[in-house]
Formats: C-alpha cells, sequence, structure tokens
C-alpha cells in the first residue's frame, strides 16, 4: 500500500522537470530571440552613443563661442584703454604747445645777442630735455624745412620766390607742428618756394 504513492510521486517529480526543461530549453534556445535583443541593445547603444557625441559638439560650439567673446572683449577693452590714454595726452600736450613756442622763441631771442650766449645754451638744453622726455610719450614734432609741402600737415603762410629751392618746397617753418602717433595736434605754418623769379624780357 506504501508504495504506490510513492510511484505517483515520482512520476508527478518527473512531469515537473520535463516541464521545466522544456520551458528553460524553449526560452535558451531561441536563435530568433536571442539575434533581436543583440539587435536592440545594439541600437540602444548606438543611439545613446550618438546622442553623447551630439551633446559633446553642442558644449564644444558653446565653449568656443564663449572664447571668441572674450576675446574680442578684451581686445576691445585693450583699444578702449588705448583711445582714452591717446585722449589724455592729446589734451595735455595741446595745453603745452604755447609754453614749447614761448621756449622756442626765447631761444631765438638770447640767440641774437652775445651776451646771452650762456643763457641760449642752458634754454637750449632744456628744451631739448623737454623735447625728448614729451617724445617718449608719442609726441612727434614737424618742422619741414627744406621738405615737399603737404597740405596735410603743413599750412601755408605765404609763398617767396627763390634761386636755391625749387617749387612747392618749405623756405621757412615759423611755427612748429606737432602730433601723437597719426592724429595731428597743430600743423606747422610755413613759407613755401616759388622757385626761381621769372625774368621779364
Amino acid at each position: 500500500m506504501d508504495k504506490e504513492p510513492e510511484k505517483n510521486n515520482n512520476l508527478e517529480n518527473e512531469d515537473v522537470s520535463e516541464s521545466q526543461l522544456n520551458k528553460e530549453g524553449t526560452e535558451t534556445s531561441d536563435p530568433e530571440n536571442a539575434s533581436d535583443q543583440t539587435e536592440t541593445g545594439q541600437e540602444n547603444l548606438s543611439k545613446k552613443i550618438k546622442e553623447t557625441y551630439s551633446q559633446n559638439e553642442d558644449w564644444q560650439d558653446k565653449y568656443m563661442r564663449v572664447l571668441a567673446d572674450l576675446e574680442n572683449l578684451k581686445r576691445r577693452q585693450i583699444k578702449e584703454r588705448e583711445d582714452a590714454v591717446q585722449r589724455t595726452r592729446s589734451q595735455i600736450f595741446g595745453d603745452l604747445l604755447p609754453a614749447l613756442d614761448a621756449f622756442q622763441m626765447g631761444i631765438k631771442e638770447v640767440e641774437k645777442e652775445e651776451s646771452t650766449k650762456n643763457i641760449f645754451i642752458g634754454i637750449s638744453m632744456a628744451y631739448k630735455q623737454m623735447e625728448d622726455i614729451l617724445g617718449e610719450y608719442g609726441l612727434e614734432i614737424i618742422n619741414p624745412e627744406g621738405t615737399e609741402f603737404d597740405p596735410k600737415f603743413h599750412e601755408a603762410l605765404s609763398y617767396q620766390t627763390n634761386d636755391e629751392v625749387e617749387d612747392g618746397y618749405i623756405l621757412q617753418t615759423v611755427r612748429t607742428g606737432y602730433k601723437i602717433r597719426d592724429k595731428l595736434l597743430r600743423p606747422a605754418s610755413v613759407i613755401i618756394s616759388q622757385g626761381k623769379e621769372v625774368e621779364q624780357s
């Protein structure tokens, strides 16, 4: 009597084991299902890689734009500072021009007298030193005597005939001109040669 139930239990266990094996075999032995899962995984991975690469390109583009904006800002600030410095210097030099003119006039006056020779030497040295210092800050003297007249930098006061200086060239600088870099502060006032006097026949 006891052996019959045991036999039935064994048969049930065998049925369960066979069912499990069939199920597992169905899950693992379907190559098409496994292939589909692999392809889906590869597509997802490829999609993620493309998205990551696209995001990286966007960030890189934004980074380069920020760098370009910073560089432009830096250049603009440098240009603005240089312009401000040049404006300040132009204003200061413009205020100094009457003093420089007075120096030149004083030099010409004391040069005429022998008794003021030492004064002339002292004033000339002081004036030359002042010119050198101002030159270090960009001030350029326009003393065009002997050069061709240029209306951009010279102001014609009068014309004179001259046998030695050809027509259109400057005979004398009456008042010195000045510029700072390419900016004209004051043109040089000059007398221009008309060349040789034409003889009346």
